[in-house]
């Protein structure tokens, strides 16, 4: 048997559950048996290293080939505080917000998916169950699993049209090499799946990551809002994150996005997904959590009368540089009134605002720019001298609280690494900058407009202190970058 690195194969097993064991040298990986169908138990497999891989199922012993796979990079890590792919490659998460997509008639399932191949988007949020809230009014096709004879919901039972479907989802979402962010727990419900129980959780997240897993583009959500899902403790969230790791095999990335509180630093937590306007605090976010923060959400671009949704498009992007200019992560998410109730933020469909294609512009500067550090800002002398170490050595007399919120009150939206520096501006209207480069060396500096999307060199090659003329309008962003000489 052959197959690709980092597809999935799979295999019967019969019609008892049988567990899994492949093995390469001394790399083993165990997977668990998953029920695909009435009397059909199979087991998932995604090969990570090429070469013969030897396995046994209960009694039964083979082996499968896994072959190279051309332009294949293989699952997203987390990096310090940022992403890569497996084989080196950065990944820069710029995702949307999907919710109940994949709960929609094969008709609006199809356009979605339309959608997404036209879209700027390498990470989509998702849930596996249904949702009940403004404009999510509608009931299901399928359901994750059936009911007993008592009108419970038996974790036992699952519905294979949803799972199979949910399959071709992840195949097609796999396939333009766009993330699955998979929410596993949401509080917006009128069919009692936040209240199930531990127990049944727990059955329902064994068979999830048995059967998901062995997707190489899947991520693990365990909420949206993790603070509004009552029935759940914090120590519940880290019983369900730490069952979540030991169970998947492959090690998908796991994040907690968070209503008001963003989720506590554990072991088990790869990324910070964090629900915050507050576009300030992200250097501060990335500074405590020390692995990457991505803000999931911020407000979407829309006409809705909830403060949530009704973001005007400059807005969202204008929020969105905010974030990407200091080395954090964006997703977009786009909620426009529509009587039939298809908003792309609930249930897909189409998109119709202007963010897009300037966050598509954001994704272009970010993915040629490279992965970004926030720069420490403290205010200038006032006197206009030389140098900032008279500021600086009065808030180290300040307590660790006090110098946090200096940082948060001067925050500014730069970022460099050691061959740019991204200055943006966000609702400034200057009409001149003053930047200060290393003397040794040579710097081009262009000036980008983030509404028009252009970008306009204001020196080719340049050192030590410029005075940038700018249009004196918002949505400036300053982009320093190294032609020789020392790193910025």
């Amino acid at each position: 048997m052959n197959v690709k690195q980092y597809d999935m194969v799979e295999f019967s097993v019969g019609d008892a559950p049988s567990d899994a064991e492949f093995w390469q040298g001394e790399e083993r990986v165990r997977a668990e048996s998953f029920l695909k169908a009435e009397g059909e138990y199979v087991v998932r497999f995604m090969p990570h290293r090429v070469g013969e891989w030897r396995y046994r199922i209960g009694k039964n012993e083979g082996s499968v080939v896994c072959a190279p796979a051309e332009g294949v990079h293989g699952r997203v890590r987390a990096k310090g505080t940022h992403f890569g792919y497996e084989d080196g490659t950065p990944f820069y998460p710029f995702g949307t917000t999907c919710y109940a997509w994949t709960s929609q008639t094969d008709a609006l399932v199809e356009e979605t998916l339309e959608t997404l191949k036209r879209a700027p988007f390498n990470k989509i949020r998702m849930c596996i169950f249904p949702k009940h809230m403004p404009y999510n009014h509608n009931e299901p096709p399928y359901f994750p699993f059936e009911k007993d004879e008592k009108g419970e919901w038996d974790m036992e039972k699952p519905d294979f049209r949803y799972w199979d479907r949910l399959d071709r989802c992840l195949l097609a979402l796999r396939e333009m090499n766009i993330e699955a962010d998979i929410i596993l727990f949401h509080p917006y419900d009128r069919w009692g799946f936040p209240k199930l129980g531990m127990g049944k959780n727990l059955q329902y997240l064994k068979y999830a990551v048995a059967r998901l897993s062995a997707y190489r583009n899947v991520w693990w959500s365990l909420a949206n809002e993790y603070e509004m899902v009552t029935a759940l403790s914090l120590d519940d969230w880290d019983t369900i994150g730490s069952f979540i790791a030991e169970k998947d095999a492959y090690h998908h990335l796991i994040g907690v996005h968070d209503w008001v509180c963003p989720f506590p630093k554990k072991d088990w937590l790869t990324h910070a997904s964090i629900q915050s306007g507050e576009v300030r605090r992200v250097a501060a976010w990335k500074k405590e959590y020390g692995i990457p923060v991505i803000i999931d959400e911020f407000g979407y671009e829309g006409d809705l009368p909830f403060g949530w949704g009704n973001l005007s498009a400059f807005e969202f992007i204008n929020r969105a540089w905010s974030i990407a200019a200091v080395g954090g992560y964006a997703t977009h998410g786009e909620t426009f009134h529509r009587e039939d109730e298809v908003l792309w933020w609930a249930k897909g469909g189409k998109l119709y605002g202007k963010a897009p294609e300037r966050f598509a512009y954001l994704r272009s500067v970010i993915e040629e720019v490279g992965a970004l550090e926030p720069v420490s800002a403290l205010p200038a002398d006032p006197n206009g001298n030389d140098g900032n170490d008279w500021v600086r050595k009065l808030v180290e007399r300040f307590s660790a609280r006090e110098q946090w919120q200096v940082e948060l009150c001067f925050a500014e939206f730069y970022g460099r690494n050691e061959g740019h520096r991204i200055l943006y501006l966000g609702r400034q209207c200057a009409c001149y900058f003053e930047l200060a480069l290393p003397e040794k060396g040579e710097y081009r500096v262009e000036v980008i407009d983030i509404w028009e999307m252009t970008r306009r060199t204001a020196f080719e090659a340049t050192r030590g202190k410029v005075r940038v003329e700018l249009p004196a309008k918002e949505g400036i962003a300053l982009l320093v970058t190294r032609l020789s000489g020392e790193n910025l």
